[in-house]
């Protein structure tokens, strides 16, 4: 009985054991990613570890060693640039970002047209985007501004979530964030899903980096998957 139960220990250990699977994603997928990666867990027996900011950033990281085997990015052109840079690595278009126009239900606005206006008549004082250094969805959220005229004080989130947090909060009376965050934004904000005509698309792009584990690949798959594509399309992502 001893020896039984001393090989059943030897064989749970290296599962017990195992390393998460390194994965970035953007923030945009903070709600959307963790419901489809406990289902990828609970059906593979593998354990991943998420970090969530915005894509030039995590790109910038795996540049100088960060250990991600997948990268989930907001945009093509990161990915572009991580591939330029890591001869071997695979991309796959996944999602098309979808912006939304969020205000303060005190602040009266309901577009495009009834920001602008509160703008000029100073009622709005700071309007939130993710810093377009380095966020595809600051990025986006400037091309909208600048294809309406619209010119306001900004205030740059480190990435899509923040810049929603400061709406959230009261510290910007309004922003243009990602749809799929804002949607479950909750705290009484007024929600204006945007046509994406009115920016470069957001083609979110994956990328698996050379020498990627069966993990990865598998829940890359499973993100490309019907099941994958119809939990992204509920969440509020175009599908490319």
């Amino acid at each position: 009985m001893i020896r039984l139960f001393l090989l059943l220990l030897c064989l749970a250990v290296p599962a017990i054991a195992a390393p998460a699977v390194p994965v970035a994603a953007a923030a945009d997928l903070r709600l959307a990613l963790p419901p489809l990666v406990r289902g990828h867990e609970a059906q593979m027996g593998t354990r991943f570890n998420l970090s969530f900011g915005s894509s030039g950033q995590m790109v910038q990281q795996a540049l100088n060693g960060a250990p991600f085997q997948l990268l989930l990015l907001a945009d093509a052109s990161h990915a572009d640039r991580l591939a330029a840079a890591v001869p071997g690595v695979e991309r796959r278009p996944y999602a098309l970002g979808r912006l939304a126009l969020v205000a303060t239900r005190a602040s009266g606005i309901t577009d495009l047209a009834s920001l602008k206006a509160a703008i000029r008549a100073g009622r709005i004082r700071h309007l939130a985007i993710a810093n377009p250094a380095h966020a595809p969805y600051g990025v986006a959220a400037r091309a909208v501004l600048a294809g309406m005229g619209i010119t306001a004080p900004l205030v740059l989130g480190e990435n899509v979530a923040q810049a929603l947090s400061f709406v959230s909060t009261g510290a910007a009376e309004a922003g243009l964030v990602a749809l799929p965050l804002a949607r479950v934004a909750g705290g009484g904000l007024i929600v204006v899903p945007l046509l994406p005509a009115l920016h470069p698309p957001l083609v979110q792009t994956l990328v698996l980096m050379p020498g990627a584990s069966p993990a990865a690949r598998g829940l890359a798959d499973r993100l490309t998957s019907p099941i994958g594509r119809a939990a992204l399309a509920r969440a509020g992502f175009g599908l490319p």
